[in-house]
């Protein structure tokens, strides 16, 4: 079942966006961007240019031709968890102190049993392991708290929750051409650092971990924060750091539940900015060039919905 307990779909509202001029540029622009067209930029998204690093041909199928493929539970699991966390978080803000109190006189249990029956309850139960993964979720930020002291029970809260996040910038393709793009994105939280001087940007995901998850999500966090500095939301910089959580990270084979923080100015930091250049230019070219390759790795076109679309699997008689 699919649900969400925000009111008119929580913070995702355009007519609250305040940055007016960048919901234009968001409206000349598309993912199915050709150089001939006029008066339009090619818009670019964390999911989409991971698509891209994926399988440039899914990409193309997807965004270019326009093509869905089907709703798997995965999907819902992570529409599912995502809303609810979202909703989560805005239903501790009236009860937090009094959790607190209770933390701090001793009774931890009653104290998280309260977090966790601040989440929202469906109409209808959910069926793909939404519970688990939002206890689990919850229980992590319940003991964030727990290390709180009285002054900093303000900033557990996130300073972004599910952010909408629009920019826009110049990407130079590999033949030197000069081609507009519009960044948009949804940010799951951002919190203060341990300064309060700069932004962790942290990620929510529903699926397995792997250890070999890591450089792709480094990646993903790499996008956000070009995002950011590319957008006039100076509010939210500058990052200093970044993670991601896998609340249901034993799922479908993966090594349990897992979260992770780094400093951007770490190793990490220091090889994704290079990294999503590099896939940015590539995707750039794709489109000037109108060639957009199949994956040569067989393992990955198990998770495709589009084979009997593509020409790797339809080659030309």
């Amino acid at each position: 079942m699919r649900w969400n307990p925000n009111p008119e779909g929580g913070n995702n509202e355009r007519d609250s966006y305040e940055h007016k001029d960048l919901l234009k540029s968001y409206d000349k622009s598309t993912y199915a961007w050709q150089p001939d067209m006029e008066d339009t930029i090619l818009r670019v998204s964390k999911s989409t240019l991971g698509t891209f690093h994926w399988c440039a041909q899914q990409y193309f199928i997807e965004k270019v031709l326009g093509h869905t493929g089907e709703t798997r539970d995965y999907h819902v699991r992570g529409s599912n968890v995502h809303d609810a966390v979202e909703y989560w978080w805005k239903a501790m803000a009236p009860i937090v102190h009094t959790v607190y109190e209770l933390i701090q006189s001793g009774d931890r249990e009653k104290a998280l049993t309260m977090c966790i029956e601040a989440l929202p309850t469906p109409p209808e139960p959910y069926i793909y392991g939404e519970p688990e993964q939002l206890r689990i979720y919850v229980t992590w930020q319940f003991e964030r708290l727990c290390n709180c002291t009285e002054e900093e029970v303000r900033d557990w809260f996130p300073v972004g929750n599910e952010a909408e996040i629009h920019a826009t910038r110049m990407v130079v393709a590999s033949d030197g051409t000069e081609v507009p793009i519009h960044m948009k994105g949804y940010i799951d939280r951002m919190f203060l650092d341990d300064s309060r001087q700069g932004v962790v940007l942290m990620e929510l995901k529903t699926g397995k971990w792997k250890p070999n998850k890591a450089s792709d999500m480094r990646a993903e966090m790499q996008f956000y924060r070009m995002m950011l500095e590319h957008s006039p939301h100076a509010e939210f910089l500058p990052i200093t750091g970044w993670g991601w959580a896998f609340p249901g990270g034993g799922i479908n084979g993966g090594t349990g539940p897992h979260w992770d923080y780094e400093s951007v100015s770490g190793p990490g930091g220091r090889y994704a900015p290079k990294s999503v250049e590099k896939r940015l230019t590539a995707l750039v070219d794709a489109h000037l060039s109108g060639d957009f390759l199949p994956t040569s790795a067989d393992f990955k076109c198990g998770f495709c919905d589009y084979m009997e679309l593509c020409p790797r699997w339809r080659p030309e008689q």
